[in-house]
């Protein structure tokens, strides 16, 4: 087992400040491809994914998750890009934390931007700048719970926020007071969930047979800058 610290991707779903105070790790940006090999060139005792990238550049691997548990180490997904890996890889070994992570696994066509959002630079914390529709849909149910809003209100506003690109959509203004931000939720149980194994030093070694390597992926490993180790030229 490990005895490094942990590796946590994170963004605009939870403020870096917040993060640290829950967990300490070695935070890093959004994860986009083949960051996560970089992650487990480090050997961490784990890896969190919580945020990743959408739009700007090609999206972290399903693959590279793979690898990273066929090496034993364990990937935690929650809130954003993790938990849409974590649903599409928990058969696999990869263990997903939170509401949003369950509706992936429950509902096969729930969209993958349900959680994107756009964000500033990553040297300033990668802060949102939207919202993300999850968090949409939790804060109109709760204007209509608070009667803020009627249902017919919060139908229409969610007809016309889901027509938008993702990085357009806005939780109403006149929501502010009751706004749902369920990624942070996640975010910071995925991170709570981390700091008690690290505490207890009692991780699970994934036990999960390495994947074929394939000439697409090394392809993408070349494009991203890296070099398997005895696969590569």
């Amino acid at each position: 087992m490990s005895t490094a610290g942990c590796i946590i991707f994170l963004g605009p779903s939870l403020p870096r400040g917040q993060a640290e105070a829950i967990l300490n790790a070695d935070y890093r940006a959004p994860a986009g491809q083949g960051d996560i090999i970089r992650a487990v060139a480090a050997r961490p005792a784990a890896i969190g994914l919580i945020d990743g990238i959408f739009k700007d550049a090609p999206t972290v691997r399903h693959r590279e998750i793979l690898w990273a548990l066929s090496q034993g180490i364990p990937v935690f997904g929650a809130s954003s890009m993790g938990a849409l890996r974590a649903a599409e890889l928990s058969d696999h070994g990869m263990i997903g934390v939170g509401l949003i992570y369950r509706w992936f696994r429950r509902f096969d066509l729930l969209s993958d931007d349900a959680v994107a959002v756009t964000h500033g630079p990553a040297d300033l914390g990668a802060p949102g700048l939207s919202d993300a529709l999850v968090d949409i849909r939790r804060s109109l149910r709760a204007g209509v719970r608070q009667g803020l809003i009627t249902p017919q209100e919060a139908a229409a506003h969610l007809k016309r926020i889901t027509s938008q690109p993702f990085p357009d959509r806005r939780i109403p203004d006149t929501l502010a007071a009751c706004a749902v931000h369920q990624k942070a939720t996640d975010a910071r149980a995925l991170l709570g969930q981390m700091a008690d194994h690290q505490r207890r030093a009692d991780w699970l070694t994934p036990d999960l047979p390495q994947p074929p390597v394939i000439h697409a992926w090394l392809d993408d490993l070349h494009d991203s800058g890296l070099k398997l180790a005895g696969f590569n030229d």
